[in-house]
């Protein structure tokens, strides 16, 4: 844990500091704080691309059994004739293995 100063401390400090000194550190800090800020901005800029990028993909969800009366999101995965299969664009009454809209995923066991 950091020792930070109780604001009695941190006036007591101050009042030790002469006023060319603050007057100079205060110098310092306005000139930083734009460089500082840009480094931020420089970094952070292709990460919140990143993350909207990342966020506009589709969400894979299994949403059961496949229904010809239901319209499927693009990132669905459904059973059907005991296979799992997967779309990427949003379908409604393609039944999965008709076409090329649904892609096998798990192939039903021989049992």
């Amino acid at each position: 844990m950091t020792n930070v100063p109780t604001l009695e401390e941190r006036g007591a400090i101050e009042a030790q500091v002469l006023p060319q000194r603050r007057a100079e550190i205060e110098g310092l800090v306005k000139s930083l704080a734009p460089v500082i800020g840009d480094f931020v901005l420089a970094a952070i800029t292709p990460l919140k691309a990143r993350i909207n990028e990342l966020e506009s993909r589709p969400t894979l969800r299994y949403l059961g059994v496949w229904d010809a009366s239901r319209t499927y999101p693009p990132g669905s995965f459904v059973t059907h004739a005991g296979s799992i299969w997967h779309t990427d664009q949003e379908t409604a009454g393609v039944r999965p293995g008709d076409g090329a809209i649904w892609r096998l995923a798990v192939k039903r066991g021989t049992k």
